[in-house]
Formats: structure tokens, sequence, C-alpha cells
């Protein structure tokens, strides 16, 4: 799970698994599985960024990386 920040500034618990695709506009639109859609404030790019090390670290492959996964 990453955080992410909805539009209003509320930060959340996402389950990135659930994510089925983004559409970078000019905010960030998460479309889930079960239809539902959530824009975001981070950048499709950022979110891919904080999706590898989340999943690098559950997985427990963050020896492919020298960096530290970042918390939040």
């Amino acid at each position: 799970m990453i955080w992410v920040t909805r539009m209003d500034g509320e930060r959340l618990l996402l389950n990135d698994d659930q994510v089925l695709y983004v559409e970078p506009t000019h905010d960030t639109l998460l479309v889930f599985a079960n239809g539902e859609r959530l824009r975001v404030l981070e950048s499709p790019e950022e979110l891919v960024e904080r999706i590898t090390h989340w999943r690098q670290r559950t997985l427990g492959l963050s020896f492919f990386h020298d960096d530290e996964a970042p918390v939040g």
C-alpha cells in the first residue's frame, strides 16, 4: 500500500493492486478495478516510484537498489 494525496489535501493509503490504470491529465486520475475513480496530486511517475519501492520492500527485493524505500 502507498500513501497518496487527494485533491483536497487529505492523505490516504491506497491498495495499488486495485488500480486498473492511471490517466495523466492536469491532475492524476486513478481508475480502480471496480470502476471507482480517484483524482490525486501525485504524478504518474511518482506513483510508479512509490509502488516500485513498496513492492520491492514487501517482496524482499530491495537488494536490487542501493537507496532505501521512502516511508509515505
